[in-house]
């Protein structure tokens, strides 16, 4: 998904002319790219299970990455999770991995294991909105079960304890 506020806490890139990049790439190519999924970065969520924080490691991203792409989902992409649009398409998808020297510039921040994505936007509407500032970066749609840490379970425990 094109998301405003991305959880991974990166935005994407959509170069123009001015940026001095490894990528020969321009605005009027309407590429961006940036972090899909972070390794181990905590992601911070509120919902109906309470306050909590999501990590992915680099074996979960990996698995979620090979099925990405196995099963075809590509150039499925909708809009902060919720319309559907057309007209966006991958064009480049990898793993950081500086012993490899997969090392993405602007990127030193980021963990290895952390998941990258390029992507070409045909879409006028969506690409102007990209522009606007309406979209800053990406959010992989993820449905998976939660399990709580030792740790996160000592601190429920405390707590319900505490109000006792």
């Amino acid at each position: 998904s094109l998301v405003d506020y991305p959880a991974v806490e990166s935005n994407f890139l959509s170069f123009d002319k001015q940026q001095e990049m490894k990528f020969s790439v321009n605005d009027e190519e309407h590429i961006v790219f940036g972090c899909a999924l972070r390794a181990d970065f905590p992601i911070y969520r509120f919902d109906r299970m309470g306050e909590y924080y999501v990590v992915f490691t680099k074996d979960v991203i990996k698995q979620l990455y090979e099925k990405f792409l196995t099963e075809n989902l590509m150039n499925n992409v909708n809009l902060n999770h919720d319309k559907e649009t057309k007209g966006v398409y991958l064009i480049q998808s990898f793993i950081k991995d500086t012993e490899k020297g997969i090392n993405p510039v602007g990127f030193e921040d980021v963990a290895d294991g952390s998941w990258f994505c390029a992507y070409k936007v045909n879409n006028e509407e969506v690409w102007n909105e990209i522009k606007q500032g309406k979209f800053n970066g990406f959010s992989v749609e993820v449905f998976c079960n939660l399990e709580r840490t030792v740790e996160e379970e000592k601190d429920l425990i405390d707590e319900i304890l505490n109000e006792i």
